[in-house]
């Protein structure tokens, strides 16, 4: 019966660890990039509860080894019932970690009383991940080398979006502009994520393949280039962003720049020109070059909750165009787009035609009706040259605006200076600000520099009641990732 018992006890704290996994996914299966934070988080205060509440039946409870198996099975119960912005994706690989993890607490569990395993549940985690990670790492590596050599087979041409800002709207309005064109969807960018689109894609009849190519590291870029070669690629613009592993911005610079030195020859790299940093890659390696407004005069004739209208002159030829967004860089965008498109022997015209195809990019300044107001999500900007975009979108409408946010991740020794810098942008944009998370008392320091009231949450949930009365009949904007607890 103990035996039975510590199994059950081992299938259930598996299963409480379900967070830790989903943590160690979001990392990207590198434990480097953030994983620590599990250990600060309320989920690992509700596991050391539950292992005082343990220790404390084991020693005064009679028959606590049934107990305790009751125990564990609530606790896996009531934090999977925990909803999560980003939940965790049972996949193949997680799985055999899952699998790993309940052989490892089995073990565990038989040698020593079920009771004081609660708390290493991150530890035994990590454990399982280290004893996969050989056979994972062969996975991998096939399944990236067959996208890769299935891409080369297929012909097909290769376009490459990378910068600090703005890839995905690129690599979403590109790849609808262009004629015989596919995109991954959402912001698809590490060779894992590009190489899971490109094998259950059928290439054929592809002309062009728009891929998002991210970077948290130098030659993350250079790698994705290797792997998945380019002929074209846009360079959106740098600024300070990953500084937490990136550590310097002169890095981050260096590793945009990978792109443009690794197209070929005959390639042509088109660099965003109004990004200071992105025309100073116009002498990086041997593609050639193309500022985003050369040959091109973009006019905002007209902005409202429907889209942007934009006058387009090309190369002589004129044109109307209507895009669905409504941000500030949505010209910008457009503009690099275009220049693509002429480096492919697209006309004017034709990407005319192809416009009423684009669609607002989820999460990037995307425009939603609300019951009460309209929501403008922003909640995938993490950088403060797109919070500056943001607030240059906002200033255009006037009506009531809040806005609900936790400032800028990832900003290693720029974190202060930077979320006082997103919170005085915000509060000088937006009638009321409701800042949660870590950033929050740097956020609140830079809304302090405004007439924005200021307003505190714990949660989301809780965040939404505060600012709506705010953004009645206006505008409520969600900036960056908010975290399902606040704090996390």
């Amino acid at each position: 019966m103990k035996t039975l018992f510590s199994l059950l006890d081992a299938i259930f704290l598996t299963a409480a660890s379900a967070e830790c996994f989903r943590v160690l996914q979001a990392a990207s299966y590198r434990p480097q990039r953030g994983y620590a934070k599990v250990f600060l988080s309320p989920y690992y205060l509700f596991l050391a509860a539950v292992q005082a509440v343990a220790v404390l039946l084991d020693v005064f409870v009679p028959c606590a080894l049934y107990v305790n198996a009751g125990l564990f099975f609530a606790t896996a119960l009531g934090w999977g019932l925990v909803k999560r912005k980003c939940p965790l994706k049972l996949t193949k690989r997680v799985l055999r970690m899952f699998a790993a993890e309940a052989v490892i607490l089995a073990l565990l569990c038989a040698l020593v009383n079920p009771s004081w395993w609660v708390w290493l549940l991150p530890v035994t985690v990590l454990a399982a991940w280290a004893i996969c990670l050989p056979l994972d790492t062969l996975i991998n590596r096939r399944y990236v080398r067959l996208a890769s050599q299935k891409l080369r087979d297929s012909g097909t041409t290769v376009i490459a979006v990378t910068g600090s800002y703005g890839k995905t709207s690129v690599k979403d309005m590109l790849s609808a502009l262009l004629n015989d064109c596919a995109a991954p969807s959402g912001s698809c960018n590490t060779p894992l994520g590009i190489a899971a689109f490109v094998n259950k894609t059928d290439l054929g009849g592809v002309r062009y393949l728009v891929l998002e190519f991210g970077a948290r590291r130098r030659g993350d870029i250079a790698e994705l280039c290797k792997l998945y070669p380019p002929k074209y690629g846009v360079v959106t613009g740098v600024c300070a962003q990953h500084l937490s592993t990136f550590k310097t911005f002169s890095q981050v610079i260096a590793a945009k720049r990978e792109l443009a030195e690794n197209l070929p020859s005959d390639g042509v790299c088109v660099l965003n020109e109004k990004d200071e940093y992105a025309r100073s890659f116009l002498s990086a390696g041997t593609c050639g070059k193309r500022l985003s407004y050369q040959d091109t005069e973009l006019t905002v004739e007209k902005v409202d909750f429907d889209g942007t209208t934009l006058s387009v002159l090309f190369n002589g030829e004129r044109a109307t165009v209507h895009l669905p967004q409504i941000s500030d860089y949505v010209a910008d965008t457009f503009a690099m787009c275009l220049s693509i498109a002429a480096c492919l022997g697209q006309s004017l015209n034709e990407v005319q035609l192809n416009a009423p195809r684009v669609k607002q990019t989820p999460h990037r300044l995307q425009i939603l009706s609300g019951a009460t107001c309209r929501i403008l999500d922003d909640s995938y900007n993490g950088s403060i040259v797109g919070v500056q975009s943001c607030c240059a979108t906002l200033n255009k409408f006037s009506c009531h605006k809040a806005v609900i946010t936790q400032g800028l991740a990832e900003c290693g020794r720029e974190r202060r200076r930077l979320n006082e810098m997103c919170g005085e942008l915000l509060g000088n944009s937006c009638g009321a600000a409701v800042v949660l998370g870590k950033n929050a008392k740097y956020l609140s320091a830079g809304l302090a520099r405004t007439n924005c009231k200021v307003l505190f949450a714990r949660n989301l949930n809780e965040a939404v009641q505060a600012a709506l009365p705010y953004a009645r009949d206006g505008l409520l904007l969600f900036q960056n990732d908010l975290p399902d607890v606040a704090g996390l």
